[in-house]
């Protein structure tokens, strides 16, 4: 990954998919922050629906559409941009489709991490550690009753949520990244909301497990051995994911994927690459950092704070003598 130019399709791309099994700490709050969340999950697994919502950033402001389907457990969404340039994102299993203002299409494999409208499921009892959970009252999104929920960070390494949960359906109406603060960063809201009868209201079966859900990375990362190895990763971060890409010049290009199971961040390693990033750059809520390895370019991405992808940047270390 020579620049990081191309992250205006991931910029895009990042608002498919919302977050999943999360709990809060603490006795009958506890139970109902998981009893909803779980709700959630089975919402976004399962109904068929479709509106417009609006993307807010500091002082831009974007329209989109979303259509979200589910054949048998299987989830497909289309968001497409309704202000500005013509673009479109289609999510179907394990993969991540952009088409630009140009009709060029971009597809990558979808990975952990936040993704906006992200219909996998996380685990509660892995974030107690890193974040704190909140029931923090009520509220009317576009036109429905919500409940809502924060997310927040326990340390400056990672960004949380505040999510808008609709009470009849337990679909996410409203979703704001946040600091560790709670100030929000940007903001997903749905203005208009239409449910399709025809869902696929069933779960998924056990017998069908296999067929429905997409593979689990944490079995996909770190038993791969490369020519590289990563010290002292931020704090609560784990490889999760391993494969190496095609860059349009021919070269190969690895691809490193750390998680917390909730924030994400990627790491790109390219051999004789030149004119990459060098320093820490940012796009919207997306942070970059870069540098040259033994002639290689590392370039960290995420949509994290500065400061976790400077550490991880800084701990990319050549391993001479290993084979991938």
């Amino acid at each position: 990954m020579k620049s990081p130019v191309s992250l205006g399709a991931a910029t895009l791309a990042v608002l498919l998919g919302l977050s999943s099994g999360l709990a809060c700490p603490g006795g009958a709050d506890e139970g109902r922050a998981s009893g909803m969340l779980e709700s959630m999950n089975r919402a976004l697994r399962s109904l068929d629906y479709e509106g417009t919502l609006v993307y807010l950033y500091e002082n831009r402001l974007e329209t989109l559409h979303l259509v979200h389907r589910v054949d048998s457990g299987r989830v497909q969404e289309r968001l497409v941009s309704l202000s500005g340039p013509v673009r479109a994102v289609t999510r179907e299993r394990d993969r991540v489709t952009c088409v630009m203002p140009d009709g060029h299409p971009i597809s990558v494999k979808s990975h952990a991490g936040r993704n906006l409208l992200r219909s996998d499921r996380i685990d509660p009892a892995v974030l107690a550690d890193r974040y704190q959970i909140l029931i923090e009252g009520v509220a009317r999104v576009a036109g429905r009753d919500a409940d809502v929920l924060a997310i927040k960070p326990r340390d400056g390494l990672r960004y949380g949520y505040r999510f808008h949960l609709d009470r009849v359906t337990a679909l996410p109406l409203k979703s704001d990244l946040i600091d560790q603060m709670g100030e929000p960063i940007e903001q997903l809201m749905f203005t208009s909301l239409v449910l399709h009868e025809d869902a696929d209201e069933a779960e998924p079966q056990a017998g069908d497990q296999k067929a429905t859900e997409e593979p689990r990375q944490e079995d996909v990362g770190s038993q791969i051995s490369t020519r590289w190895r990563f010290e002292a990763p931020p704090p609560g971060f784990e490889q999760v994911m391993y494969d190496v890409l095609r860059a349009p010049s021919g070269a190969e290009v690895e691809h490193f994927v750390f998680s917390d199971r909730l924030s994400a961040y990627s790491v790109y390693i390219e051999a004789d690459a030149t004119g990459g990033l060098d320093g820490v750059t940012r796009i919207g809520a997306i942070h970059a950092a870069g540098r040259q390895i033994d002639g290689h370019q590392v370039t960290v991405v995420g949509e994290v704070p500065a400061a976790t992808v400077e550490a991880a940047v800084a701990g990319v270390r050549a391993n001479d003598g290993a084979t991938r």
